[in-house]
């Protein structure tokens, strides 16, 4: 093993107390790629006992876990829609909470599951820039930021960052500022910000570091999308989120297998409703469709059978 593969993968992720298990569920799933691998964890949490902090470093074993303390009240001025909480912008403070002599970070969202060894993907070349990432192609385009052509708005919930450039070039001092002024142009909390600053100024990665619910294929079998996870790193649970009860994503089995090793046994859905079980019944009949291919020759069968009549 060389030297420079027995240094930590320096990792970064951040949370409030709406979002402890999804945390657990990517805490163990990185623990579980990185058995030989160094890891030191930066963490930004709130809401959370120091019991609890005092678990997760215990947790950690032989990795190394720093905790950093935010202002909430700072955070809490930025724009929030949706079901977001301030705790989206956390991950902007990284660059001044961070050792100085640190000069590389992979930020990675908490509703995100590791399939893979993230060494090969910490040590990309950036060439120069600030910030590697994946483009996000359900936002497309953002015109309100200057953004009008596909494949210029990237994803922030996985970002590789070169802390040296992103100091020099002061971009969360940026980010903030722009944030601040422009409230009305954001529609995606800190994503928009970190847009309008680095357009045209970021490395563009393949969608298998930041493997997006937009680009997972529809109309495949489960065994056919596990065979896909074999190269991807990362695996971000966007739009359909695996702990809401009509959650879409067949990749939802990631989450549940590692969040079963969170102690905490409180229901596997945040929004649970009996209303919703015809709903969630429909959705598992069109996922048997796929999985079952003797059903799908059968249907298609009669399909034609009806069209010849």
């Amino acid at each position: 093993m060389s030297a420079a593969s027995l240094k930590p993968l320096h990792l970064a992720a951040a949370f409030d107390q709406h979002y402890r298990a999804p945390f657990y569920a990517w805490f163990f799933s990185v623990l579980d790629h990185h058995k030989k691998t160094s890891v030191h964890f930066h963490l930004i949490v709130t809401g959370i006992p120091e019991t609890e902090k005092q678990t997760i470093v215990e947790t950690a074993g032989k990795h190394q876990v720093s905790f950093y303390v935010i202002d909430e009240a700072f955070t809490a001025q930025f724009v929030l829609a949706s079901k977001w909480t301030p705790a989206v912008y956390y991950r902007l403070f990284f660059p001044f909470l961070v050792p100085p002599s640190l000069d590389r970070l992979l930020y990675l969202d908490v509703d995100t599951i590791v399939v893979n060894d993230l060494t090969d993907f910490y040590s990309l070349d950036l060439e120069g820039k600030p910030l590697a990432a994946v483009y996000d192609n359900y936002v497309v385009t953002q015109p309100l930021l200057g953004i009008n052509e596909p494949g210029n708005y990237f994803n922030s919930g996985v970002m590789l960052m070169d802390l040296n450039q992103w100091r020099q070039s002061k971009i969360s001092e940026q980010v903030i500022d722009y944030l601040l002024k422009y409230p009305e142009t954001i529609r995606y909390v800190d994503q928009c910000g970190l847009n309008a600053i680095l357009v045209d100024t970021w490395k563009k990665l393949d969608a298998r570091y930041n493997y997006l619910y937009t680009y997972v294929p529809q109309e495949q079998s489960l065994k056919e999308l596990k065979g896909l996870l074999h190269d991807k790193y990362v695996v971000h649970f966007t739009l359909q989120r695996p702990w809401e009860m009509l959650c879409r994503n067949r990749l939802r089995f990631l989450y549940f297998q590692y969040r079963k090793k969170w102690s905490d046994r409180t229901s596997k859905y945040t929004d649970f409703g009996w209303s919703k079980i015809p709903a969630w019944l429909k959705i598992r009949a069109v996922e048997f469709y796929f999985d079952a291919p003797l059903v799908r020759k059968m249907w298609r069968g009669l399909k034609a059978k009806s069209v010849r009549t």
